[in-house]
């Protein structure tokens, strides 16, 4: 019997159609399949989530012990998924009959959304508008500039001719930064295209009146510049790099904790300026500078560096922590680790819209990992 057959049997009693001689392979193959060897600890008793949930991995390992390490989320079907954990819950019963269990309440998380479109743009002033909150339409307008919100989620900044006084060329410069489970678009006033991530910020002028075009970035963004020969773009990223373009699609990710500075070219071409050396990218191309030690150049994942903007997690055996670090960002939560994950890897593909529990559970059966949600805290365990 495979193990494959082994689950289908068990699934078969569930619905009780199980017969006498059904019951008798399913205890002479249960040692062969480990399934009764699943240990509970006095505080998962009783707690029908975690009881399955666990069941459920170890089904999966199970199986997935005779296949390649691969694990496409996208491809497991949410009806296989509830059939396996009914099945989970089947086999709990069937091998603890025992009806003096007490049954133990467990406190209700508090609900984890998704990240969206939501940021703050801190005028030159100092006055802040919740972008998340206001109308769409006209914001403000700042000398020959008009900044307005639309209903997709982002702002523009439209250069009129209204006023030519010297107040009006004044240089103002604006911040928009996003917080944790946030993302904006920001069309600045050339034309150019900025997606910000997560806890980014990106400071520019309300227009590009001198003989460069100077942003300055913190955590990550996309950029699709528009051209300008005569007027090169500069972006100063958290004063550790700068990158020079005239023209081109690039994304920068530069989280001051993560104590290194991605740039990936897409299209066109960069030039790239540290403390001690300058180099020029070609597209598919990513630099890593690290900040304690040196930059390196190498080809890119693009799919993988691109996941954020199209909406995804894209993992190609990446590490789970820097998994838990996107996460964490993403949905507003703090991860805490028991015992030592450090070599866990992870590959897969899935929606970043999708509750972070499935997120959760995908790494659970991935990595042979339990976790536990308390309020806005992930704790992922051995």
């Amino acid at each position: 019997m495979t193990r494959e057959e082994y689950i289908l049997l068990y699934e078969k009693c569930m619905q009780g159609k199980c017969t006498h001689e059904d019951k008798k392979n399913l205890d002479e193959y249960q040692d062969d399949f480990s399934l009764d060897n699943i240990y509970w600890d006095e505080d998962r008793l009783g707690d029908e989530q975690q009881i399955t949930s666990s069941i459920y991995r170890r089904l999966q390992k199970s199986i997935r012990d005779q296949q390649p390490k691969k694990l496409q989320w996208y491809k497991l079907p949410l009806a296989a998924a509830i059939a396996l954990m009914t099945v989970g819950a089947g086999i709990y019963l069937y091998f603890n009959t025992s009806s003096d269990r007490t049954k133990q309440h467990t406190q209700v998380a508090e609900k984890i959304v998704v990240g969206s479109n939501k940021a703050i743009l801190t005028l030159s002033g100092g006055k802040q508008i919740v972008l998340t909150d206001v109308n769409n339409g006209e914001l403000v307008k700042q000398g020959n500039t008009r900044i307005t919100k639309t209903a997709d989620g982002k702002i523009i900044y439209q250069p009129s001719a209204e006023n030519s006084s010297d107040a009006a060329k004044a240089v103002i410069y604006n911040t928009v930064s996003t917080p944790k489970g946030g993302q904006f678009q920001v069309v600045l006033p050339d034309g150019s295209h900025v997606w910000l991530n997560s806890i980014s910020s990106i400071t520019y002028p309300s227009s590009f009146s001198g003989k460069e075009r100077l942003v300055q970035l913190k955590g990550e963004a996309y950029f699709e510049i528009a051209k300008n020969p005569e007027k090169p773009f500069k972006v100063d990223v958290i004063g550790k790099q700068k990158i020079e373009v005239l023209g081109t699609h690039f994304n920068v990710e530069a989280y001051i904790e993560d104590h290194e500075i991605k740039t990936t070219l897409l299209e066109g071409s960069v030039k790239l300026i540290t403390q001690n050396r300058q180099v020029k990218l070609k597209p598919g191309q990513i630099a890593v500078n690290d900040l304690k030690r040196e930059l390196t150049i190498k080809q890119a994942d693009i799919e993988e560096v691109m996941a954020w903007k199209n909406g995804l997690f894209v993992l190609n055996d990446v590490n789970l922590k820097d998994v838990m670090k996107k996460a964490s960002r993403w949905y507003d939560v703090d991860v805490e680790y028991q015992g030592n994950i450090s070599n866990k890897k992870l590959w897969g593909t899935m929606s970043r819209y999708k509750d972070i529990t499935e997120l959760l559970d995908n790494i659970a059966i991935t990595c042979s990992l339990r976790y536990k949600i308390d309020g806005r805290r992930v704790i992922l365990m051995n």
